[in-house]
């Protein structure tokens, strides 16, 4: 399945004045959103996936898929699909 067809699991939008950070886990990747950035949360559709636990930490949110191992999660911003690193700046894709 290409990852443009995967599923949204969430919207994501920094309206603070400091980088927010989105934590994935369990494989560790991370997300940086600068301020006005606004992603699509993507993830290979699993029945293992839902529901997603969410945590506030200190500088952003900590997400965890439900029973999945490795979600294979992807950001969509500005329009592009992109495959979520360790970690992936939103900055350098602009």
């Amino acid at each position: 399945m290409d990852p443009s067809q995967y599923s949204v699991v969430g919207i994501y939008r920094n309206d603070t004045e400091a980088d927010f950070h989105l934590y994935l886990e369990l494989i560790p990747e991370e997300v940086v959103l600068s301020p006005g950035h606004e992603i699509e949360l993507l993830a290979r559709p699993s029945p293992d996936l839902l529901p997603l636990h969410v945590c506030f930490v200190g500088d952003g949110l900590q997400i965890y898929a439900h029973k999945e191992g490795d979600p294979d999660w992807h950001v969509r911003f500005k329009g592009y699909v992109v495959k979520v690193g360790s970690p992936t700046f939103l900055c350098d894709l602009e």
